[in-house]
């Protein structure tokens, strides 16, 4: 918590980070979803497993700094348990690591959805040329 001149101010409680995200995340047909990617943002953490169809899944864990807004700038790492050496530092706007979250959890699923890891490949990697 934070003093401010003699307030204390907290984060937003959960109703209120509803109403600031839920415009970029799919508005209220998304809501639950969304409440449940909102309740896993604070915990900066998300173990996967990616399948493959010729192989063991790779395991790994993202990880990212707090954020309160929708346009605020999350410092975010990628790392596979099996190459713990390779680590994958990006950023990107907490809206859009909500929506991957809350795809996350559909069908209950321990992945990250498709369109994250295209964005990380196209945009990300390719951009910073690393492997």
């Amino acid at each position: 918590m934070e003093q401010l001149d003699g307030m204390t101010l907290s984060s937003p409680s959960g109703d209120a980070q509803l109403a600031l995200f839920a415009p970029y995340c799919g508005g209220l047909r998304r809501e639950q979803a969304l409440r449940r990617a909102l309740e896993r943002l604070p915990l900066g953490q998300f173990e996967g497993a990616r399948a493959r169809s010729d192989a063991q899944p790779h395991r790994y864990v993202l990880s990212w700094s707090a954020a309160n807004a929708p346009l605020q700038a999350c410092r975010c790492e990628l790392r596979f348990q099996d190459r713990a050496d390779q680590r994958y530092p990006f950023e990107c706007p907490a809206h859009q690591l909500l929506d991957w979250l809350m795809q996350a959890d559909e069908g209950g699923r321990q992945d990250l959805p498709d369109s994250f890891w295209q964005w990380l490949l196209l945009e990300q990697i390719a951009d910073s040329g690393s492997p």
